[in-house]
């Protein structure tokens, strides 16, 4: 598969199994092999009547270092990386064996619409109705013109008809109120932003987005 060495497809873990990061099979391959604190997880799956992994229930979790790695098989649905001497099975959960901490994540800067989306949940933060996600946009709570920032307290959602209508004007000046003061989000460990599972290996260490 052209390319797979710089895809982000390796889950990282601290020495407590917990996630802590991603990173992309290349920098997870130079660091396993340079036996830089890290081991690889080798995930065995029971398969069906018809040769395919359950990947909901593994059966077997094992570490492996680096010379373990490469005598493991390349399975059917595996990522495999070649070089004229050598086909390995591509790591795709990492854990750092002396590194037990949970990095925390602080939220600060500029905020995408995205992340204003998630702060608001999809909600118009002056109508209190739920938004489709093309039928939002991010209002400046006081617009740029008049003195405002981009800081997640001068940002909230609104629908794209009503931030028209607002223009460049103070909400004093059309009438509009909040329905809650917009606040940038409190610090939370990055196992809390993990939530994407990018290879079906990761299953076993995130909590699925509901």
């Amino acid at each position: 598969m052209q390319g797979i060495e710089n895809k982000v497809l390796v889950l990282k873990l601290n020495s407590l199994w917990q996630p802590v990061g991603m990173a992309t099979v290349w920098k997870s391959v130079v660091d396993l092999a340079a036996g830089i604190n890290s081991v690889a997880l080798d995930i065995d799956y029971a398969l069906d009547d018809d040769g395919n992994p359950n990947f909901e229930h593994p059966m077997h979790i094992t570490p492996c270092t680096w010379d373990e790695w490469i005598t493991l098989p390349v399975r059917e649905w595996d990522f495999a990386l070649h070089s004229p001497s050598i086909t390995i099975r591509v790591p795709t959960v990492l854990v750092a064996k002396n590194f037990k901490d949970m990095p925390i994540r602080r939220f600060g800067g500029q905020p995408s619409f995205y992340q204003i989306w998630t702060r608001d949940r999809g909600v118009d933060q002056y109508t209190g109705q739920p938004l489709k996600e093309h039928e939002a946009s991010v209002d400046h709570v006081v617009p740029v013109s008049r003195g405002g920032d981009n800081s997640w307290t001068n940002k909230v959602l609104a629908a794209k008809v009503l931030n028209y209508r607002k223009g460049n004007r103070l909400n004093s000046e059309v009438g509009l109120r909040l329905i809650r003061v917009p606040e940038a989000p409190r610090p939370i460990p990055v196992s809390a932003t993990l939530r994407d599972i990018k290879h079906p290996d990761w299953t076993p260490f995130i909590h699925k987005r509901k």
